[in-house]
């Protein structure tokens, strides 16, 4: 075998395609793709999965075409969830892929969630409109022909498995966390999918599920030419994409939160034993390691909403975001905590926890014709630090001991923004000092599968290295404090407005719930 040893880490996200090469020695080459995402109806959002492959091929092509010298020895996707395409026996989509933050589902969740069964102790009492099974669902009601002609409905990473390596197959992460499957009740509950109107789900879903980690095939014929790399590579089943990233960043015990920053935000805790808490999702059984579970909460609309601001209102740096965002930051620097008086909800596409709203939108509230595009750019940032503020506060209610935050994804860049998060928490931020955990999280578990080490957490000890750490302003603890209560009363205080408004919209003739 010619060349240093490497894993691919590929990370398949919400706006692009990241693959990564990482060597024991620490070198590392990346390379990104960007795709595209429709919003064809309010609370919709959908992509084309021939996109992702095409993203991907040109990822990994990049990357292996700068590092002639490095022997790719096994690969290990992750990628969002529950993004559900339907395909016929070839694995060719038969429509555009429903992403996760798409709502349309959020009636057949609600339905799934007065389902009197104890599975749904796993998820907080709820599923959400994101899910596997609420969409699954829906195709079923509204595309009763495409529901038929469907050979499989899959999420985003069993299509990529199966473009790697032709086996349909469900990551365990996925599974557990979003599909109701469970290892502490014998895997599929049967009597539960019939009650929620899937008793074929056997047929229609991959049901044979793979731990992360774990071999799942060699690399076909096809994908190796397709990805210029060797026939024969062993591929290793990954998870969700922030899952895989917590591994990334290292978060493989107790104590600590994971923080996934994007467009948007997801918050993972790892427990020795099970913390069943409404308002949050899990406890999760056995979705990364045996015997520990996860606890989870996420933010929809984050970086997006942030990324609006530059969008219209600093046009005039035309495509220069980086320029624009430096700018706006600099503006917002000058302001103080409560943004001249702004308070905003970050929930433009539904909140997912604690609330679990998915007819709720955004709100800018406290506008003046003194008001101007910074305190609008800082006041958004309050509003994500607000509801991440939310989501650590049900950790704490519930006993959760936390040591601090671990954090990644293109906000962290934001040296602002990573400083009104710590101060609204009162919590120190740690920034590892290589931040592209998604994929370093897939190059961990390839190298886990492949023998180079005997456990996740030996692997990530050698590969994940702390670096800078925010520290919260004490000084400033009561003043957002005040304001973090007003984001609360604002969001109690209009949603019935914001649900009447959506419904309107949506034409659904509903009353909201």
């Amino acid at each position: 075998m010619k060349g240093t040893p490497a894993v691919l880490g590929i990370d398949v996200g919400t706006q692009g395609v990241k693959a990564g090469l990482f060597t024991l020695n620490g070198d590392y080459k990346i390379s990104y793709k960007k795709y595209h995402t429709n919003f064809p109806h309010p609370g919709w959002a959908e992509q084309q999965a021939q996109d992702w492959w095409s993203a991907l091929k040109e990822a990994v092509r990049e990357c292996v075409s700068v590092a002639p010298d490095i022997t790719i020895q096994g690969i290990c996707a992750s990628s969002t969830s529950s993004t559900v395409l339907c395909v016929d026996r070839e694995g060719a989509p038969l429509a555009p892929a429903i992403m996760w933050m798409d709502m349309r589902a959020s009636q057949e969740a609600r339905e799934i969630s007065e389902i009197d069964d104890p599975i749904l102790r796993y998820s907080g009492g709820e599923v959400s409109a994101e899910w596997m099974i609420p969409k699954t669902l829906w195709i079923k009601r509204n595309r009763p022909e495409l529901y038929k002609q469907s050979y499989k409905i899959v999420e985003q990473l069993d299509w990529l498995n199966y473009r790697l390596t032709g086996r349909w197959v469900a990551s365990q992460c996925n599974a557990t966390c979003k599909w109701g499957y469970s290892s502490k009740d014998g895997g599929w509950k049967r009597n539960f999918y019939t009650a929620a109107g899937l008793d074929d789900f056997y047929e229609k879903w991959p049901t044979e599920v793979i731990p992360m980690g774990e071999f799942i095939g060699p690399l076909t014929k096809q994908a190796s030419e397709d990805l210029s790399l060797d026939e024969g590579i062993p591929v290793f089943q990954g998870g969700i994409d922030a899952y895989a990233a917590m591994i990334g960043l290292g978060v493989v015990k107790e104590g600590q939160i994971a923080v996934i920053m994007g467009t948007s935000f997801v918050h993972l805790a790892l427990s020795r034993k099970p913390y069943f808490q409404k308002g949050m999702w899990g406890p999760y059984p056995d979705a990364v390691f045996k015997d520990m579970w996860v606890l989870e909460g996420g933010q929809t609309s984050c970086a997006s909403i942030v990324n609006w601001v530059t969008n219209e209102m600093a046009r005039e740096y035309g495509d220069d975001s980086i320029k624009a965002h430096q700018e706006l930051i600099e503006e917002a620097r000058e302001l103080g905590p409560g943004a001249n008086g702004l308070i905003s909800l970050d929930m433009w596409q539904g909140n997912r926890t604690p609330f679990r709203d998915p007819l709720i939108t955004g709100v800018i509230a406290g506008l003046t014709l003194n008001t101007n595009r910074a305190a609008v750019y800082r006041s958004l940032m309050e509003s994500v630090a607000y509801g991440t503020r939310s989501i650590v506060d049900i950790f704490k209610r519930n006993g959760y001991q936390i040591n601090g935050l671990v954090a990644c994804g293109g906000p962290t860049q934001n040296k602002l923004w990573l400083q009104i998060i710590s101060d609204v928490l009162q919590i120190p931020i740690t920034i590892n000092k290589f931040t592209e955990a998604g994929i370093l999280g897939g190059a961990i578990l390839a190298s886990v599968g492949l023998g180079w080490f005997n456990s996740i957490e030996e692997s990530a000890k050698h590969f994940v290295e702390a670096g800078n750490i925010v520290f919260p302003n004490k000084e400033v603890a009561g003043e957002y404090g005040f304001y973090y209560q007003c984001y609360l009363d604002l969001y109690r205080s209009i949603k019935p407005v914001l649900h009447r408004v959506y419904n309107y919209r949506s034409g659904s003739g509903r009353l909201s719930p």
